[in-house]
């Protein structure tokens, strides 16, 4: 499922009608003008999302995805109508341990009467590949990128030779399950004590994932994603053995219907499987029938043996290829991943 909407861009590339340049690529069209998703754009592209997705976004939800800077994107119009959308929210990573700045590719769509149209000068392809020559590779602003596409998307990504698969995530369950090993409190971000346990438990996780690829869970992520979200409310608990004082971890889950997602976790790779149980539990308590999630397939050892059910096929994950940038096995199966590190779970 996607959440759409624009941002503001600063105007980094030269447009004009029929053609969009940037560097050494050119992507033009004789029948569509290519250009930067901008403020006045909106009411269009909102328009769009409703007819393609069959939904309303609100605006606040709007807001919570792009504004601010955190967002991009790219139109493509037909005339005076805007046919195709392509855009994505920032990501402070950690890769190979430096701080590094992603983009999550989270939002494509195109006009129903263009969906037939996926040639190398269709709309769809216009949209992504004037995004990923924008934004994406050496000397642009993102030199990674990821996404969570569906795999009818990824197919024809593939075979427009604009994504190649780098890793695959799972869906993994567990049935509701009582235990008394553990206690926990709520989340407080108000909480000077709470923000220095979640300071602690980022940097240990952040140290266990120095050689590979993970999204930064500070303070000011988990809030923006997590408290601060317009639409979806998340329950964050700090989780304890009852015997000790120390704080296990940080978990973050959300009801949906009578399941209880496992949604994302501030916590050392040992303490992975506690978390899960404590969630098997919470999950009991709410007289959910079980506990389920994603994970990325590589760390899958990271719950085994914890009674766990893996029964979709996984999930693969996109790496944009269409301009020169990181070699894809640089980044290949290096990711962790959770739901939270979607926008709309």
């Amino acid at each position: 499922m996607a959440f759409v909407l624009l941002n503001t861009l600063a105007p980094h590339g030269h447009t004009r009608q029929g053609i969009i340049r940037m560097a050494s690529n050119e992507i033009s069209s004789p029948k569509w003008r290519v250009e930067d998703a901008k403020p006045e754009h909106k009411k269009q592209i909102l328009e769009l999302f409703k007819a393609v997705f069959g939904q309303e976004i609100t605006p606040e939800h709007w807001h919570w995805k792009y504004a601010g800077g955190r967002g991009a994107g790219i139109v493509v119009w037909e005339g005076d109508k805007i046919i195709s959308f392509f855009g994505g929210m920032e990501r402070r990573i950690i890769f190979k341990g430096q701080p590094k700045m992603a983009f999550q590719s989270g939002d494509s769509m195109v006009a129903e009467k263009h969906r037939g149209t996926l040639s190398k000068r269709g709309p769809f392809f216009l949209s992504v590949a004037a995004f990923q020559d924008k934004f994406l590779g050496y000397g642009r602003p993102y030199l990674i990128s990821y996404g969570f596409p569906n795999e009818r998307a990824m197919r024809l990504a593939e075979r427009l030779k604009m994504y190649t698969q780098i890793g695959t995530m799972v869906d993994v369950s567990w049935p509701a399950k009582s235990d008394t090993l553990f206690s926990s409190e709520a989340f407080s971000f108000d909480s000077p004590r709470h923000v220095e346990i979640l300071e602690n438990l980022w940097s240990g996780m952040a140290s266990e994932f120095c050689d590979r690829a993970i999204g930064i869970r500070d303070l000011a992520y988990m809030r923006h994603r997590y408290h601060n979200h317009p639409a979806l409310d998340y329950q964050l608990n700090l989780v304890y053995r009852h015997d000790e004082n120390h704080a296990l971890g940080l978990l973050v889950t959300r009801q949906v219907e009578d399941r209880l997602m496992l949604v994302d976790v501030v916590c050392r790779k040992q303490g992975l499987r506690d978390l899960v149980s404590f969630g098997r539990s919470l999950a009991s308590s709410s007289n959910s029938k079980e506990l389920y999630g994603w994970l990325t397939e590589v760390d899958c050892t990271l719950i085994a043996d914890s009674d766990e059910s893996i029964t979709s096929p996984p999930l693969r994950l996109p790496f944009g290829v269409y301009r020169e940038g990181l070699n894809p096995e640089e980044i290949r199966d290096k990711w962790f991943f959770m739901c939270g590190d979607s926008d709309f779970l």
